[in-house]
């Protein structure tokens, strides 16, 4: 998972903030991250999710919550 952090952290879709992995069940692990994105730009969130999808090894990116700064 560390390797998908770290390409994580260099999209430029969104500032990186943090990232942390959690564990699902039976040895299974999650890796979720947090990003700022702009409130003003229409399709932000989807770029995001979409450039998330695109690293090798991640078979699902959606978003958990979005709060304004």
């Amino acid at each position: 998972l560390e390797g998908i952090l770290e390409k994580a952290k260099a999209l430029k879709s969104g500032e990186f903030k943090d990232g942390k992995r959690e564990p699902i069940a039976f040895g299974l692990e999650c890796l979720k991250v947090g990003f700022v994105l702009p409130d003003k730009i229409e399709g932000v969130l989807e770029k995001l999710e979409a450039d998330l999808k695109a690293i090798p090894n991640v078979t699902e990116a959606e978003q958990a919550g979005m709060t304004l700064l």
